[in-house]
């Protein structure tokens, strides 16, 4: 993972981090009875709007910013723009029940563009059977869950708090949003990253 001289991103980098050697400590383990079934172009899990603090949204914008080129950009703007119209004024539940139809706005081919800086809910959505996957997915049975363990949940819930918990000691922005919502944010800013550190509003938070 990139160093950060920057405080916000180096909050959200430091976060990845630990995700990561949190997952491969477990993961390593001689008596884990099945090994995670997850691999590159297996893309179901793809298929949702994953909840971001706002230190993960900065280091992604930052990573967009600084290494897409401007026609990629705007096409992710469409796309954010797509899946934003589609889910205005359904409810929660009702977006959970259409996730098939709402891609991640990072999702191309089959594969993750930022999955180096791909946030921690991401990295903990695991399954120990991309078959049964493919399954929920194709049947669109979503309130099937998947094969995963319990303690890579929990991994998740650990580090997430922790941001937020972290946001609010710095007295900044913490409360989390859609990555689409999060990215639209971020480019709707002049100084994203600096304004958030300076507790200034940089994400609109739904009510």
């Amino acid at each position: 993972m990139e160093k950060f001289q920057n405080k916000a991103l180096e909050v959200a980098s430091n976060a990845l981090y630990w995700t990561d050697q949190a997952i491969r400590d477990f993961t390593s383990l001689e008596s884990l009875p099945e090994p995670l079934d997850c691999k590159p172009g297996c893309h179901y899990c793809c298929y949702n709007l994953p909840m971001v603090t706002p230190p993960e949204a900065l280091l992604i914008g930052y990573h967009v910013e600084q290494n897409f080129t401007d026609h990629k950009k705007k096409k992710i703007a469409a796309r954010i723009k797509n899946i934003l119209e589609r889910i205005d004024g359904i409810s929660p539940y009702e977006v959970a029940m259409m996730r098939h139809e709402l891609p991640c706005i990072f999702l191309e081919d089959g594969m993750c563009i930022v999955y180096q800086v791909r946030p921690v809910v991401c990295r903990t959505c695991t399954s120990t059977s991309a078959e049964h996957c493919k399954m929920i997915f194709e049947s669109r049975n979503h309130r099937a869950r998947l094969r995963c363990y319990q303690h890579i949940r929990e991994i998740f819930q650990t580090v997430h708090s922790g941001l937020v918990d972290r946001c609010r000691e710095m007295g900044c922005q913490a409360d989390a949003l859609t990555l689409a919502e999060a990215i639209r944010d971020y480019f709707k800013h002049s100084m994203p990253v600096e304004a958030w550190l300076q507790d200034e509003i940089v994400f609109n938070i739904p009510i």
